[in-house]
């Protein structure tokens, strides 16, 4: 059977009339004549009785009328979600988000997506860089945002936007005030650590490591887990940190913190719209994509 038989026969059921189905569902009697016994050749049982009051359902229609019902339901409901999902209207998009992007760039992002009324509902999931690649990689999110390029042939890359990552201390640290700090002096002290798998933590140690110092080498006094942690650690006076002036910019107009020059070394980084390769972007997701494209260009 086919939806057209299903349609037709509905028709004919409801109005009682096998001229009434045809002239609803566009056709003559005689074609919709053809669809019924088409339709009782496969069920192998009669499902319309011909009477003084019209075309009434047998027992075995009333049966396929009842299912008949839901499925031509469910077939418009399916149309209707596939319009929505091509007009990117209604529907939920999941994202995600390294520390720093996620919590300072996809919020830009939702609330200029508001503005267009495009009825997408975003839910955002944040991570570390490593935590966000692997949902990618498991397709619970769609599409990401990172502090690092993704090293895995499953992922495009797409740079996007910059960061920079300055070294930190609370207000009346020792060096505050120097016009710089030697880099070995930043061996014997205090540093609060991001957490591994984390883009700020690659960028610090790339940084370093072309000036010859090892994550090692480094005094960690603490290892947390994002950039919010790592600032009250700070504040806390626990040490210096290496963090995005994004997450510290309130911080150091209020002068609570105090950014640290240290000689010879400056580090920035591109944040990466990550996703899966050979796949296609849901128009929703091509759409919140364009808006990312647009805040960091």
């Amino acid at each position: 059977m086919n939806i057209k038989q299903l349609e037709i026969f509905v028709t004919i059921a409801t109005t009682g009339s096998f001229s009434k189905g045809a002239e609803a569902a566009c056709i003559t009697q005689s074609t919709a004549s053809q669809h019924i016994a088409a339709l009782e050749d496969i069920c192998g049982v009669r499902l319309l009785d011909r009477t003084g009051r019209g075309a009434m359902p047998t027992e075995a229609g009333k049966i396929l009328f009842l299912h008949a019902k839901q499925v031509i339901k469910a077939l418009k409901e399916t149309e209707q979600a596939i319009l929505q999902f091509r007009q990117a209207e209604g529907v939920e998009l999941c994202v995600g988000g390294s520390t720093i992007p996620g919590t300072y760039l996809l919020p830009k992002a939702i609330a200029a997506l508001r503005t267009s009324d495009s009825g997408i509902h975003v839910t955002v999931e944040i991570g570390d860089s490593s935590e966000i690649l692997a949902r990618l990689g498991e397709e619970s999110i769609e599409i990401g945002i990172v502090g690092t390029m993704a090293d895995d042939k499953r992922f495009i890359s797409e740079a996007l936007g910059h960061d920079e990552i300055l070294l930190v201390a609370r207000k009346g640290h020792r060096w505050y005030g120097r016009e710089a700090v030697q880099l070995e002096e930043l061996l014997s002290e205090p540093v609060v650590m991001r957490e591994k798998g984390s883009g700020t933590s690659d960028a610090v140690n790339a940084a370093l490591r072309q000036q010859g110092i090892m994550a090692d080498d480094l005094l960690a006094c603490t290892t947390l887990p994002g950039s919010e942690a790592v600032k009250q650690a700070v504040l806390a006076e626990c040490g210096v940190a290496f963090i995005s002036e994004m997450a510290v910019r309130g911080e150091l107009e209020r002068g609570e913190l105090v950014s640290i020059n240290l000689a010879g070394i400056s580090i920035t980084r591109s944040f990466f719209l990550v996703q899966r390769k050979g796949r296609t972007l849901s128009p929703a997701a091509a759409t919140f994509a364009g808006m990312l494209r647009q805040l960091q260009s």
